[in-house]
């Protein structure tokens, strides 16, 4: 056992018997090893407690939790985090894969730039077999996450390593914006001046597969991101936000959107519905859905659509001419 661990690695899991294995020995076989590996396993029904009790025999580093009832991905980690003993917190998703350098090189970073928060890095795409499919990189300059933070993360959440005390000053991850209280911790975190940045490597295997809680959950992911941003647009604390008499409020558009929109896999005809009852509703005049409706031209756009121009030329005359 680590007596005073500089780094907490914090795995909520639940049924994951089939990825959970090279989750831990992506973990384990890290370069840098002065870590605490605290696996929170959500009531799961299949066989993933049985791999996990195999490890903590092999690896004193290794602490377990299990769960009583399924509490969800939230508040398991921040079962976690409340017996965390490490000066920063790595987060890794039971499905994905670190590389054996990342919590050296994110360790490196934190120990030489005071100030920092929050550091994600680059994630090579892999699906269910494991097979390479892709890469993905967010920027480390400060403007350019500000600026992706207005409609999305700014981090690949498993490969993030952050400052504990900061994450602990705000309680973790906030349950009531579950499956966006990742969003909405960045967002928090950021409106308190907080850095974030990234590392301009690839030090993660992101596994992208059917069971990710992004398609499963897709609808409610995108009306709490909605609400997230409402917090942080808004003078009141999360608390004091959930606390008001009035209901929270979200606009037809907003309803449009999480009714049709599944991201880059959102069909040219929900994109054309969505766009076609923006105008009909009015709600053009309204500042703060014009990132919304940029976003939803530009996936109109990487598909080569001609309606893309006409959406696009209308957005430009009620903006600058009507």
């Amino acid at each position: 056992m680590i007596l005073n661990p500089l780094v907490s690695v914090i795995t909520p899991v639940y049924n994951r018997e089939k990825y959970l294995v090279r989750c831990i020995e992506s973990i384990l076989s890290q370069t840098y090893e002065n870590f605490e590996f605290i696996i929170v396993d959500d009531n799961s029904s299949d066989l993933t407690v049985n791999i996990i009790k195999d490890y903590i025999s092999q690896d004193s580093r290794i602490k377990f939790l299990e769960n009583d009832k399924n509490l969800g991905a939230t508040l398991s980690f921040n079962r976690g985090l409340d017996i965390c003993q490490g000066k920063y917190v790595a987060r890794m998703d039971s499905d994905d894969i670190s590389l054996s350098d990342r919590f050296k090189k994110q360790v490196e970073v934190f120990e030489s730039w005071s100030d920092l928060e929050v550091l994600g890095a680059g994630a090579i795409l892999i699906n269910e077999g494991g097979n390479i499919i892709g890469k993905k990189q967010f920027p480390s300059d400060f403007k350019k996450i500000k600026n992706i933070l207005k409609t999305g993360v700014p981090v690949f959440d498993p490969s993030v390593m952050m400052r504990a005390s900061t994450l602990k000053e705000v309680n973790g991850f906030d349950n009531r914006l579950a499956p966006a209280d990742d969003y909405h911790l960045w967002l928090t975190l950021f409106k308190k001046k907080k850095i974030i940045s990234n590392i301009d490597e690839y030090l993660i295997k992101y596994r992208l597969h059917d069971s990710n809680l992004s398609k499963l959950a897709s609808k409610e992911q995108l009306e709490k991101t909605f609400v997230a941003q409402k917090i942080y647009n808004s003078n009141f604390s999360t608390d004091e936000f959930f606390n008001q008499k009035n209901p929270i409020f979200l606009s037809s558009f907003e309803k449009l959107i999480i009714s049709n929109w599944k991201g880059s896999e959102t069909s040219i005809e929900n994109s054309i519905k969505i766009i076609k009852e923006y105008f009909d509703s009015q709600e053009y005049k309204l500042k703060n859905n014009e990132l919304k409706f940029l976003t939803l031209l530009k996936n109109l756009f990487k598909k080569k659509i001609f309606y893309f121009f006409w959406f696009f030329l209308k957005f430009l005359y009620v903006k600058f001419l009507k």
